[in-house]
């Protein structure tokens, strides 16, 4: 079992997008995947699901440690499961507040007996780095970082390498970073060819950059993605490039 967490601070930056793409992309290459929406505002279980009520959400896997197994729901993928968020994820932070398993209940809800794990787990994580992407970032084993063309990316890669760096101390979990992942990428602007190098100097970057395309908010309109609204678009190939990067970087280590 694969456990790669989507995460950045800043929102906007096309994380829901690109956690909902993998997960999707590679349930379709037969892989059992299951996606975790750690984010309050659930976009990415809105794509799958209607709001569950909160007994049958991932908030039940921190208020009451209900296992990852028994919350999970299928979806029109056969090859898909969701662990889908509410409103009342917000509450989580004020709830573990002052426990000492506060930042390990993901990690202990994402255990699987032998043999029932999905092949790969992937986390669309909160737009902050509050308890719940702490949580996401110690149970996972890699890490995604979209980002857009601008400077204020620069700043908050930089915290999130602090952060990781953070948890890799404290946690004794060292998590691996697969890449920042350009997004709403235009290499017609001088401002994308202006952050890319020295966002590469801080962290290594996917090759494939994710154009923008009005195509991404049609698709979630119809509660789609882009591999069901077109998948012979300009950036569906574009995501199953990252995805085919993501695969070359897990299997090189």
């Amino acid at each position: 079992m694969v456990t790669v967490a989507i995460a950045n601070q800043k929102g906007g930056v096309g994380k829901t997008t690109t956690a909902i793409h993998l997960a999707d992309g590679l349930a379709r290459m037969g892989k059992k995947t299951l996606l975790v929406d750690l984010d309050a505002q659930g976009n990415a279980s809105s794509i799958f699901s209607d709001p569950p009520p909160r007994e049958e959400s991932v908030h039940e896997l921190f208020r009451s440690r209900t296992p990852a197994q028994e919350l999970a729901r299928k979806t029109r993928n056969e090859n898909l499961s969701l662990l889908p968020s509410v409103l009342e994820l917000a509450e989580v932070e004020t709830l573990l507040a002052g426990h000492v398993d506060g930042f390990f209940r993901l990690q202990e809800g994402l255990k699987y007996p032998d043999g029932q794990a999905p092949d790969f787990i992937i986390m669309d994580c909160p737009p902050n780095l509050g308890l719940l992407t702490l949580n996401a970032f110690i149970a996972s084993d890699y890490c995604i970082l979209p980002i857009l063309a601008s400077r204020f990316s620069l700043d908050g890669i930089r915290t999130m390498l602090d952060t990781l760096e953070t948890v890799h101390h404290r946690f004794s979990r060292e998590l691996k970073i697969l890449g920042a992942l350009m997004t709403m990428y235009n290499d017609r602007t001088a401002i994308s060819g202006a952050v890319l190098e020295p966002v590469q100097e801080l962290i290594s970057v996917f090759k494939t950059r994710i154009s923008r395309s009005v195509q991404v908010e049609e698709a979630h309109l119809m509660r789609q993605t882009l591999f069901e609204y077109q998948p012979k678009g300009k950036i569906a190939q574009e995501y199953e490039a990252m995805i085919q990067e993501v695969l070359d970087g897990i299997k090189e280590g």
